[in-house]
């Protein structure tokens, strides 16, 4: 069966409108779900602009039908719990049961955003255990909705302390970045933690170009061509055929804007039917 092929949205902006478009072209063009970052800037940058997590993902439930709408991540030690666990019941609501629930503990990278706006960032311990609270929290009697069924839960984060706990009391899990053979690796033994059904997805940046020569001028702008799936619709089905071979259920794909075309008609048109 094949992945489940889902896009973040361009939320790194100071107008809302291109990124509500987006996530009903999105839907219209038949990509599985539509994602958004959690920060309060981005990282290393802060000044730049982002829409804030929890608001986007109720604008954007609001503003689709059907595509599932996700998180990846929500800092769960950003917040409380219970905070964290209402916001998600509603935009459960709002969306119809389409919610994807993505938490992560935060990382080293994210400490920045904590420090300028006065949050503790907490040891390691304290950050996982806040994303066990929240999920606590999601499942606390006083929360559910009539009707509703329960937001599906992933954790993000490659350390194993971090596995660890999205096999413990998650839904599911999600790496991003990385190559397809440490996913196999990650993937087998979180399933084999977890012992039940579980999910595994994969995310990262995509460069997508037409042919090689747009490749390459492309990749000559970037200073970290190391990190992405870059290439040709050919090659670039083939990189992510094997993350999808190496065990994810879902990737959520960050396209890069094309320089002279557009990266999801292309990858609509030109890489998808070449997934299987």
């Amino acid at each position: 069966m094949t992945a489940r092929i889902s896009v973040t949205l361009p939320q790194f902006r100071n107008d809302a409108a291109p990124m509500l478009e987006a996530a009903r072209r999105a839907e219209a063009v038949g990509f599985d779900g539509v994602y958004v970052f959690d920060h309060l800037f981005p990282l290393g940058s802060p000044n730049r602009p982002i829409f804030e997590g929890f608001v986007t993902m109720g604008a954007v439930a609001a503003s689709t039908s059907s595509i599932t709408v996700g998180t990846l991540v929500i800092r769960a030690p950003m917040r409380p719990a219970w905070t964290t666990a209402k916001a998600a019941w509603s935009a459960q609501a709002i969306s119809g049961g389409r919610l994807t629930l993505g938490l992560g503990a935060a990382d080293s990278m994210s400490k920045p955003e904590f420090e300028a706006y006065g949050l503790p960032f907490g040891t390691v311990r304290e950050r996982i255990d806040a994303v066990r609270d929240t999920i606590a929290a999601l499942h606390a009697p006083e929360l559910q909705l009539p009707g509703v069924p329960p937001p599906k839960t992933w954790i993000g984060g490659r350390s194993a302390t971090v596995r660890a706990a999205a096999a413990e009391f998650a839904d599911g899990w999600n790496a991003w970045g990385g190559n397809a053979e440490r996913l196999f690796i990650e993937s087998e033994e979180i399933r084999a933690q977890a012992g039940r059904p579980f999910e595994v997805s994969w995310g990262g940046q995509v460069l997508l170009a037409p042919d090689q020569e747009a490749l390459a001028a492309r990749l000559a702008e970037r200073d970290d061509a190391d990190r992405l799936v870059a290439g040709t619709p050919e090659t670039v089905a083939e990189q992510l055929q094997r993350f999808m071979d190496a065990g994810a259920d879902e990737l959520v794909l960050s396209l890069l804007p094309g320089a002279g075309w557009n990266s999801w008609d292309l990858f609509v048109e030109e890489v998808r039917p070449r997934l299987r």
